[in-house]
């Protein structure tokens, strides 16, 4: 009788190298590029900020009856302003409150 022997065979201690295709290069480049750009738009959002008190300037978003009212004074309109803040009526507290902080971010006094 003859007998069928096994024959193992084992892999070898090559790999082949596989080689980046031009459309996988495309996909690469185009997922760096989205990136990159998504990268510009962030700095570009972080550096230009919106307007500050500082300055003898304030701006302030304050609750108004009907919403929100933007407060942006410069010079004497801003100082007779912070002046005004803490007057009877003139507004409500915490609208008071939000420009008496913002007048002192700008370095002008609160109160008469």
């Amino acid at each position: 009788m003859h007998r069928l022997g096994a024959v193992l065979i084992l892999p070898s201690d090559r790999t082949p190298i596989h080689r980046i295709s031009k459309r996988e290069k495309w996909m690469v480049g185009g997922v760096l590029g989205v990136l990159a750009a998504l990268a510009v738009v962030l700095v570009i959002s972080f550096v230009t900020a919106g307007p500050s008190s500082r300055h003898g300037c304030i701006y302030a978003n304050i609750p108004g009856a009907v919403g929100a009212e933007q407060v942006h004074q410069c010079g004497a309109t801003a100082r007779e302003t912070c002046r005004s803040v803490n007057a009877p009526g003139a507004y409500t507290p915490q609208a008071a409150q939000t420009l008496a902080v913002q007048c002192r971010k700008a370095g002008l006094a609160v109160g008469a």
